[in-house]
């Protein structure tokens, strides 16, 4: 019986391992709009209300860890992203897409968990990229007044 069990955890580790290996496709989401609806007519959260934070495209909001006060560029709290990059990509695409949505370094540090700070006008935006539990990272952005 014990033999079994390890034998169904082996293989579900496998099955996710395996689909962490398809390729992501690191592109910022800058369309704008509200979120659209899935099949049962319950709205489908979407990244379009954000148009100051570049969004991976192969990301998803984790409603439950996330909380956000304003909208549109004048929106500050707390988004948390489970992304099916690794924390070096998510690393490198957050460096590379920050300064074109006006955001500026102010100071990073890459290592085991990765702490990112910008600033924009009158905000400032810390970006914490960890290792996800069987693939991926999660992205926990966190955007705050200035002062």
């Amino acid at each position: 019986m014990r033999l079994r069990q390890y034998l169904i955890c082996a293989a579900a580790i496998a099955g996710l391992s395996l689909a962490g290996c398809s390729g992501t496709n690191l592109v910022p989401n800058t369309a704008s709009g509200g979120s659209s609806g899935n099949k049962g007519g319950q709205p489908v959260p979407s990244f379009t209300q954000f148009t100051d934070i570049p969004m991976p495209s192969n990301s998803s909001l984790d409603m439950d860890r996330s909380i956000i006060f304003g909208a549109s560029d004048a929106w500050h709290g707390r988004l948390v992203l489970n992304s099916g990059g690794t924390q070096a990509q998510m690393y490198d695409f957050y460096e590379r897409e920050m300064p074109n949505f006006g955001w500026s370094k102010v100071t990073v540090v890459r290592a085991d968990i990765s702490v990112m700070v910008y600033d924009r006008e009158n905000r400032v935006a810390t970006i914490k990229l960890t290792g996800g539990s069987f693939a991926g990272s999660v992205v926990d952005i966190t955007v705050s007044p200035k002062g």
